[in-house]
């Protein structure tokens, strides 16, 4: 049984505790006889097992789970996912339906995502499946580096200065790693 009253949730590591803002809980009367008790309870018997994702070809992913215990068929699912490199603690949210798979779609091609699934119920959220991690294959650049110039320098000494700018980031298909600059051996340099 529940009691009525303030609730905290406490974060400790070896270094000390952080201690959350306090949540207060109110116990109300039980439904009338004959009325069946809303979904959170049957939630939190609803377990999932989120399987391996596959990465598909237009930067997008395709992810299945399914239910390990016989519990009530939830409203839905929510799969969350967050890009894990550059660290980000923004979860997205995408609504699956009653479905067990889903498709994830737009992904940033280069960076690793983790994913997990979870079963709600009209406005109550049920316990998070597992959660998997899946790496988005990059491709060649779809545009080069722009405003390429070339000139020499100040101190007269045949040293070329070379500057660019990057693609646009919709064009990176990955991490750039880095830029390689080289002549025809004409001018001299390469």
């Amino acid at each position: 049984r529940v009691a009525s009253g303030p609730y905290v949730c406490v974060a400790a590591n070896a270094a000390g505790e952080r201690e959350s803002r306090g949540a207060r809980v109110s116990v109300l009367d039980r439904l009338p006889t004959g009325q069946r008790e809303a979904a959170p309870r049957d939630l939190l018997a609803v377990r999932l097992h989120l399987d391996n994702g596959t990465a598909l070809p237009t930067a997008a992913v395709w992810l299945r789970w399914r239910m390990l215990t016989s519990a009530p068929t939830p409203d839905g699912y929510t799969v969350l996912y967050r890009r894990l490199l550059p660290s980000s603690t923004f979860w997205v949210q995408h609504d699956a339906g009653k479905e067990l798979s889903t498709i994830i779609p737009a992904l940033r091609r280069g960076y690793k995502y983790e994913f997990k699934v979870r079963p709600y119920a009209g406005g109550t959220q049920g316990l998070e499946s597992n959660s998997r991690h899946l790496w988005i294959p990059e491709e060649v650049p779809s545009a080069a580096p722009q405003r390429v110039t070339v000139g020499q320098a100040e101190t007269g000494n045949g040293t070329v200065v070379v500057s660019w700018e990057p693609p646009p980031p919709e064009a990176h298909n990955g991490v750039i790693r880095g830029y390689k600059v080289w002549g025809d051996g004409v001018g001299g340099w390469g």
